[in-house]
Order: C-alpha cells, then structure tokens, then sequence
C-alpha cells in the first residue's frame, strides 16, 4: 500500500499596481494524495483558494463541492450520494481533505472488491475453462481507479479560472475522462461565470469551429486520408459549442470536447484555442468586460 499527503501554498499570479480592491489576488493551496491496495487505486491533485477573501471564500466552496460531487457520486447517478457531504469547517483543510481521501478510497475499495468477487463467481461458474484458466482471469481482474484533478489554470486581476478533468476506471476495455471541466471565477465576487457567448451564435462560428477541429484532426487526417466529417459526429452538418465552459487563457478561450461528444473515444477530446481577437465578436457583452476585451 502506497499513501503520500503533500499540503502546499502557491501565491497567485502578481497583478498590476494599479488593481482596485475587485482584482484582489488569493493564494492556493494544493493537496497531493495517491493510495493503491490490490484492490483499489486513487489519486487526488486538488488546488483551492484559501479563502483571504470574500470572493476567494466563495469560490473555496464551490470547488469543495465540485470535490464532494466526485467522490460521493462515484459510480452512481447524479444525485445519489454514497457517503455523506463533509460537514465540518471546509477552511479546516487537513480534515476537510482527509475526509474524502478516506471516504472516498473506502468507497472505491468496496466498489472494486464487489466488481472482483462477482467476476471471479462468474469465472468459477464456467464451464468450459479448466482449473489453472480460471484462476489465471481471476489473477487478472483489474482493479477500479479513480484520479481527481483540480488546479488552476489562468488568473488575471478580474477572474481565476479552474479547471476539473477525471479519470475514472471501472475495470472495462478503458477508462474515461469525466469532471467539471473549466470554471470561471468572478474573483470580486467568487461566482462562476457560465455565460459567455451570445445567443445563436454556434452557426455564425461554424468558420471558427471547423479550423479549429482541422488544428486538432490535422495529422490524422493526413495520415489516414481521412476528410474532418470521417472523425465528427455531427447532427445536422453543425459543429456544436461545446458542453463544458470555455477556458480562458493568455492567448484567447480554449474550447474542450468531452469524450464521445462529437467524436469516437479513439479521437480522443478535441481541443482548440480561438484567438480573442476572433472569438470576440461572438462573446456576450459581459464576457467581453470579464476577459477584459
């Protein structure tokens, strides 16, 4: 068995003399945690606010949910909890963090046993393997693994953008990619910005969307031969605005395709960034302000 705790401290990016009290930096602290039995493995990579103000304080308790949301719903439909939420001071970050380690790993653990001993009943019950075939499967059932990442990606003195990309293996062909995604912080107000273009505005993007998917599918396509329309699965020729929120960066918004969103899992998640200058006149009035364009 394997456990390592890192609790560390990260400044946040420096601002610009003239900041008013709105674009206040925060500091971050990060926890590392990973744990593996023969039955279970979990890795935790979590960066929150400390809450110094009231924005970061509010942006510190969506991302513990975001957090709470992952582990307890682990393996279960939205909703259904599997333990419960943490109930003690969220800022008390050693026991705030060591409550989802351990309950989070005790559930996976149980999880992932369960799935092991129905498999090797399963196996046990052929047929038409012999003795040494059977144990031989057995000995290799994978085990369920689950990491969750949450870090920050991009500040400047008006928002902090986070982001919450995981990994979940349930002892099938693959794993998957599940999560949060991007998330943007107004850091006067803590709130998370959801909004950011204008309405209608997929089909005028159509140029923007389809350079960015020839970016991302250009050397494959080029290596099989392939036209773009081979790898997207497209629903009335539109190439849709992604499902998760935009990530802003230094140098415009990245737009993320979850798994099978668009696409076959072997084409992996179609990334690409869109220039502000290109994007912009796309964006609603308050995005704009936001990013300050």
């Amino acid at each position: 068995m394997k456990i390592i705790r890192i609790l560390g401290m990260a400044a946040a990016l420096a601002l610009a003399a003239s900041c008013t009290s709105s674009e206040e930096s925060f500091r971050t602290e990060t926890r590392r945690f990973d744990q593996t039995t023969e039955r279970a493995s979990v890795q935790l990579n979590a960066e929150l606010p400390v809450a110094t103000t009231p924005g970061a304080a509010v942006m510190r308790q969506t991302l513990v949910d975001v957090m709470d949301q992952a582990f307890s719903q682990f393996d279960s439909y939205e909703g259904h909890r599997q333990f419960p939420r943490y109930e003690g001071d969220i800022n008390d970050s050693e026991a705030l963090f060591s409550y989802y380690e351990q309950q989070g790993f005790g559930l996976i653990e149980r999880l992932s046993k369960a799935f092991c001993e129905e498999r090797a009943e399963g196996i046990r019950s052929s047929t038409t393997l012999t003795d040494e075939q059977k144990e031989e499967y057995i000995a290799e059932t994978p085990r369920y693994g689950f990491e969750f990442n949450l870090e920050k990606t991009y500040e400047t003195g008006r928002i902090a953008v986070f982001s919450s990309q995981n990994y979940i293996y349930l002892g099938g062909a693959h794993g998957g990619i599940i999560g949060a995604g991007p998330m943007t912080f107004d850091k006067q107000s803590g709130m998370r910005i959801r909004d950011f273009f204008e309405p209608g505005s997929q089909e005028a993007m159509q140029p923007l969307l389809r350079q960015g998917m020839l970016s991302y599918f250009g050397e494959r396509m080029a290596a099989a031969g392939t036209q773009l329309e081979d790898h997207l699965h497209l629903k009335d020729g539109l190439i849709p605005l992604p499902q998760w929120a935009p990530q802003p960066g230094e140098e415009g918004l990245t737009l993320i395709y979850q798994q099978y969103e668009v696409t076959a899992y072997v084409d992996g998640m179609p990334e690409f960034t869109l220039p502000y200058a290109e994007v912009a006149p796309y964006l609603l009035p308050e995005a704009k302000a936001d990013l300050g364009l």
